[in-house]
């Protein structure tokens, strides 16, 4: 048997596109939408799921599956109708929205401020977490966990070596990624995902060990960075690997950073502090800061853990962390509850982005590789090849 007829498909990796819907009439009402099917997509949300059809345009797809909700249906139209090639698309019951039917339509601020006991025991302690519906009670976090889990098991199978799209809610995928990697879902509320966000899971090997490709990228709807959920308030630390530092990735964070205003810029080892200037070309301002210390992000965690009394009116700081692979990744795995770094590969040129909010104590992973436009579409085009 030669090696071409060793070489099958079922030896490539299958790769799984998530995207979550557009912006809807809820989001736009800043109220809570759950399992509820009365929202749906603004003109806006009907433009960015367009958008995010053109950046997937060229990506060879075997399936499209998405939740049976309309918000859902109407984004998964609008991409599948932007695609080069005919790909069907599937409703799958276990990609539809965390079940919060006490809160379905409620403004977040009336959670926040009129049912603080519950709300605060929702980010707190998610995994423990309970709801009475029509049923009785029951944990929504668990339940979802547990629907995520059922939906690789079933769809995984069916399309070894191939890409798919999944295109579903905020906190499905965020179920999704956590059970594919195996995170806790203590950690549910670690992992921000935005309107359209991209996200890129891998999965390989007999036992679908999965890598977290790319989580929550919006470059493609025209966005700098992923919007800041939790406010403006607190801090916002851009990663940056150190990689190959070839000119290409260069240029890429440039393109990335050279609009942001940058307060502070850390650098561990020698050749992060290479990096750190040429990336800082056009930030002539920013307090340059160089550490050789390897333990930099247990330091950094302690700090942001004893912060006393956080206030709604301190100011946002943005800072930029150029550190070797493995101490960016120790930082990530630490935020979203993981001790495998190999779930987390970092890519050059990229940008992983943690806001550190005052208004709750765990930090949010915004997004992990995010790129440049541009970069984003080379990465999406590699499915193809």
């Amino acid at each position: 048997m030669t090696n071409a007829q060793l070489y099958t498909p079922l030896t490539l990796p299958t790769r799984v596109i998530l995207i979550r819907h557009g912006r809807s009439t809820f989001n736009e009402q800043g109220r809570y939408q759950g399992a509820s099917d009365e929202s749906v997509l603004t003109e806006k949300g009907h433009t960015d799921a367009r958008q995010t059809g053109l950046a997937l345009r060229e990506t060879n797809f075997s399936a499209i599956y998405t939740s049976p909700l309309q918000r859902t249906q109407q984004t998964a139209e609008e991409i599948q109708s932007d695609l080069c090639s005919s790909v069907p698309m599937i409703t799958h019951p276990n990609l539809k929205e965390i079940d919060l039917p006490a809160w379905a339509g409620l403004r977040y601020q009336h959670v926040r401020e009129s049912l603080t006991r519950d709300y605060q025991r929702w980010i707190e302690y998610p995994h423990e977490f309970e709801m009475v519906g029509p049923q009785g009670g029951r944990r929504p976090v668990q339940d979802l966990y547990g629907q995520a889990q059922e939906f690789w098991q079933q769809i995984l199978p069916r399309h070894a070596g191939q890409t798919i799209l999944v295109v579903s809610h905020g906190g499905t995928i965020r179920a999704l990624i956590g059970t594919a990697l195996g995170l806790p879902c203590s950690y549910y509320h670690t992992l921000q995902q935005s309107n359209c966000g991209t996200s890129i899971l891998s999965f390989s090997g007999p036992s679908n060990l999965a890598h977290l490709e790319i989580m929550n990228d919006t470059s493609h709807l025209g966005e700098v960075l992923p919007k800041l959920k939790e406010g403006r308030q607190g801090l916002r630390l851009l990663m940056v690997s150190t990689g190959k530092r070839d000119l290409q990735s260069v240029q890429d964070l440039h393109t990335i950073l050279h609009s942001q205003k940058l307060d502070f810029c850390i650098s561990q080892s020698d050749a992060s502090q290479v990096l750190c200037k040429a990336i800082l070309a056009e930030h002539p301002h920013t307090v340059q800061i160089h550490t050789n210390r390897t333990d930099f992000h247990h330091l950094w965690l302690k700090a942001l853990n004893s912060r006393q009394n956080p206030t709604q009116s301190e100011e946002m700081m943005t800072g930029v962390l150029v550190a070797q692979p493995q101490i960016i990744q120790q930082m990530l795995s630490r935020i979203i509850g993981t001790h495998q770094l190999l779930h987390l590969p970092l890519m050059d040129g990229r940008v992983s982005v943690v806001h550190c909010p005052t208004t709750q104590n765990m930090p949010i992973l915004q997004s992990m590789n995010f790129a440049g436009l541009t970069v984003l579409q080379r990465s999406l085009l590699s499915c193809t090849s």
